[in-house]
C-alpha cells in the first residue's frame, strides 16, 4: 500500500486500514510532523496568497479541508471557489483565471484537472493553464490519465493527491465481506480515469477468481453516455448473476447518480461497494472503502502551502495518497439485502447512518 513518505501523517479520523488479513484495526490521527506555521509569503510581500479553486461543487469535502489546512497554518488567502459542473466548461473560463493572476489553482477530480493542465505530452499554453502551480485533489491515477510523468517527479508545475485506496486492497475488502463470485463495474466509458479504473479491477479479479462483469452506461443518441440507462443496466447484470455493483471514482455514476445505483441495486436485491466517501454518506449503498475528501483536501493544502511559501516548486513535490482508509458501512442496506456484515468488519468500520 502507498505510504505517505513526505511527511508523517495521519490526517483527521483514519478509521479502517486493510492490512494483510481480512481486516486489520482502525486507526486514528491528526496531522504532525508538519512545519512550523511560517508567515513568509515567497515573494508576495504582505499580500495574501491569491488562489482560485475549480470544483464540481462547492461543498465537497476536499474543499473544506484544503482550506482548514491553511487557515491552521497561518496561511493568508483569498480563496476563490469557483463551481464547474461540467469540464467541458473550463476552457472558456481560462482567460478569467488568467486575469485573475492567481498564485496556485486548486482543480477537484479528473475531469476538471485534465480540463485545466492538458495532459504533459501535449501542454498547448492557448488550450490550458501552464504558466501557474496548479495542486489537484482526489485524482485517480494521474500518471495513466497524463497528467504527470510519474508519481515521484510530476515534471510539470502540477502535484496534488490521490484518493482512492489500491484496487488490490479495495477487493480485499469486498470479498471479506462475502466471496462474491461475480462483481458488475457499473461506470461511464467517457470518463478514462474509470476506464483505467475498471481495467485494474478486471486484473486484479482475475488473480483471485472473481468475474468482473463489464456494465459500462450505454451511450445516447447523441453518443454522451445516458445516466436515465443505469436502472435497466443494475437490472441486467443482476440477472446476468451480478452479486454485487462495484461504483468508482466515478462522476456520472458515483456522484450524480448514487442514488439511482441504490434504488436499483436494492429492487434487484444486489448489493453494491463504492470507492469514494460521499455517494456513500447521500445514497443507500451498502458499503465502500475511501480516504475521507476532506484529509485528501487537507493533504492537497500541505502542498500548497508548500508551493506557496516557496520551499518547493510544485514539479519536485511527489504525488501522494493518504495511507488510511475508511471503512463505511450502511447497516439498513444490509437488513434490505438480508446481508448482515460479518463481525470482523463491524469491529473496524464507521456505520453509516440514515438520513
Amino acid at each position: 500500500m502507498t505510504s505517505v513518505t513526505r511527511r508523517s501523517l495521519l490526517l483527521g479520523s483514519a478509521g479502517a486500514l486493510l492490512a494483510s488479513g481480512p481486516a486489520a484495526a482502525a486507526a486514528t490521527g491528526s496531522l504532525a510532523g508538519a512545519p512550523t506555521p511560517n508567515p513568509a509569503t515567497a515573494g508576495r510581500g504582505n499580500r495574501p496568497a491569491n488562489i482560485i479553486v475549480l470544483t464540481p461543487r462547492k461543498d465537497v469535502g476536499d474543499v473544506l479541508g484544503f482550506r482548514d489546512l491553511l487557515e491552521s497554518m497561518g496561511m493568508q488567502a483569498k480563496i476563490d471557489v469557483r463551481e464547474v459542473q461540467q469540464a467541458s466548461a473550463v476552457a472558456g473560463m481560462l482567460p478569467d483565471i488568467r486575469a485573475a493572476r492567481p498564485d496556485l489553482v486548486l482543480t477537484v477530480f479528473t475531469p476538471l484537472t485534465l480540463a485545466t493542465v492538458g495532459r504533459y505530452d501535449d501542454p498547448d499554453p492557448s488550450k490550458f493553464l501552464t504558466d501557474v502551480p496548479v495542486v489537484f485533489t482526489s485524482v485517480t491515477d494521474p500518471v495513466a490519465s497524463r497528467i504527470v510523468r510519474s508519481l515521484e517527479q510530476p515534471g510539470r508545475a502540477v502535484t496534488g493527491t490521490r484518493h482512492i485506496a489500491p484496487v488490490a486492497v479495495q477487493l480485499k475488502t469486498m470479498l471479506a465481506y462475502r466471496r462474491w463470485k461475480k462483481i458488475a463495474a457499473v461506470y461511464n466509458p467517457a470518463e478514462e480515469n474509470m476506464v483505467v479504473a475498471v481495467r485494474d479491477l478486471k486484473e486484479e479479479a482475475a488473480r483471485q477468481g472473481v468475474e468482473i462483469i463489464d456494465a459500462a452506461v450505454p451511450r445516447d443518441g447523441a453518443g454522451k453516455p445516458n445516466p436515465d440507462a443505469i436502472p435497466d443496466l443494475i437490472r441486467d447484470v443482476a440477472r446476468a448473476g451480478a452479486e454485487l455493483v462495484y461504483i468508482g471514482p466515478d462522476t456520472l455514476v458515483a456522484s450524480n447518480n448514487s442514488q439511482a445505483v441504490a434504488d436499483a441495486a436494492l429492487a434487484n436485491n444486489v448489493a453494491t461497494f463504492c470507492s469514494t466517501e460521499l455517494p456513500i454518506r447521500r445514497s443507500g449503498l451498502l458499503m465502500g472503502l475511501v480516504s475521507p475528501a476532506v484529509n485528501v483536501g487537507r493533504f492537497a493544502g500541505l502542498k500548497a502551502y508548500d508551493i506557496l511559501n516557496g520551499a518547493k516548486p510544485a514539479a519536485a513535490i511527489p504525488v501522494e495518497t493518504l495511507n488510511r482508509f475508511s471503512l463505511l458501512l450502511r447497516i439498513n442496506t444490509a437488513k434490505r439485502l438480508d446481508l448482515y456484515p460479518p463481525m470482523r468488519l463491524l469491529n473496524i468500520a464507521e456505520i453509516v447512518k440514515d438520513a
